[in-house]
């Protein structure tokens, strides 16, 4: 698969007689966290978390159920739909109904749906899969607020500063499984759980304490970001990292550099080839290999890269070439797994 790599024109530095290195950046293509199957293209999300009565039937469709849970749980689902949407590696279908939580007393694992709801579903939204979001539990705390208010009063006994900070944390638990119908196996089951903090400051702790994000709003502000990075899991996702690129003071090192610079790839892969073909000292043939291993890392060719920088390597036993040979080692390892997930 063709990677997307792209020189960031914020990462260009202007030349000077001085160095003899440019720092880059390079948008680099990393595999999901979580591999799924490229043959799944399409996923069902489901609800099926919802808390219910004891002696209910499981897998009971019903929308009478605690308000609150049931908001908190579907902004999960929301959050996950909303992520999965940006990409192209899913197609989303969100089911319409929610389902009672096979184990509705406790923030845990119940049996998993049979295979005739599973295939039923997916049927019925024309999905290769379904993602089921099996519990979801939420709280909200202050950190400490005793000890705040204590460490205030000596902070006024001491006559230092009296301002105090007051944290309000709120955390979200989320299990999810992953159904594949055709093969009958649960490609994915765990659970998720994401925290976010609030703080707020002020001279006196009851106002800073009513200050701080409602209580609410917090529960459902980590609950659709719960849902958006367990799906960033899910999905190739790029990445700058950086790079580095000899420009020289002069001949085929610098020509190449400026080409480079100017998105010529090919041309600058050329000059530098010719450079290290021409130039008899092997610090500059080093460093004419290392610029090739870039310009074929960008252009896509991470086999020749590898081929180049262990040549740069060979001829100056540098350590950045060293570093940049364990970096491709991982790129062609992540390549596969990449291929596996969305060829």
């Amino acid at each position: 698969m063709k990677q997307l790599l792209i020189l960031s024109i914020a990462s260009i530095l202007v030349f000077s007689s001085c160095r003899t290195t440019q720092g880059m950046q390079i948008e680099v293509q990393r595999p999901a966290t979580i591999s799924v199957d490229r043959n799944i293209k399409s996923l069902a999300l489901l609800n099926h978390s919802i808390p219910g009565k004891a002696g209910l039937l499981e897998g009971t469709l019903t929308l009478e159920t605690p308000k609150q849970d049931k908001e908190l749980s579907n902004e999960c689902i929301r959050g996950i739909d909303q992520l999965l949407r940006t990409s192209p590696r899913f197609e989303i279908k969100s089911c319409d109904s929610s389902m009672m939580a096979s184990k509705p007393s406790s923030v845990d694992f119940g049996s998993p749906m049979n295979w005739e709801q599973v295939d039923s579903i997916c049927k019925k939204y024309g999905t290769d899969a379904l993602l089921s979001l099996e519990f979801f539990d939420t709280d909200f705390s202050v950190i400490n607020p005793a000890a705040t208010a204590v460490n205030t009063v000596q902070n006024i006994l001491n006559g230092n500063g009296v301002e105090v900070e007051i944290t309000g944390k709120a955390t979200a638990r989320a299990g999810f499984m992953l159904y594949d119908p055709v093969n009958k196996t649960i490609v994915y089951q765990d659970m998720y759980k994401q925290d976010k903090t609030w703080i707020q400051r002020s001279t006196n702790p009851v106002e800073a304490l009513g200050r701080l994000i409602k209580r609410n709003e917090a529960l459902t502000e980590v609950s659709n970001y719960t849902g958006q990075s367990f799906a960033h899991d899910l999905i190739p996702l790029y990445f700058w990292e950086q790079r580095m690129m000899y420009i020289g003071k002069k001949g085929g090192l610098k020509i190449g550099a400026r080409q480079a610079l100017t998105r010529d790839w090919e041309g600058a892969l050329n000059t530098w080839k010719e450079e290290y073909e021409s130039n008899p000292k092997s610090k500059f043939k080093a460093r004419a290999a290392y610029n090739m291993a870039l310009a074929y890392e960008v252009l896509g060719d991470l086999q020749n890269a590898k081929v180049w920088i262990q040549k740069s390597y060979i001829e100056d036993g540098k350590d950045e070439a060293l570093q940049y040979s364990n970096i491709l080692e991982k790129r062609i390892r992540d390549f596969v797994r990449l291929e596996n997930q969305t060829n």
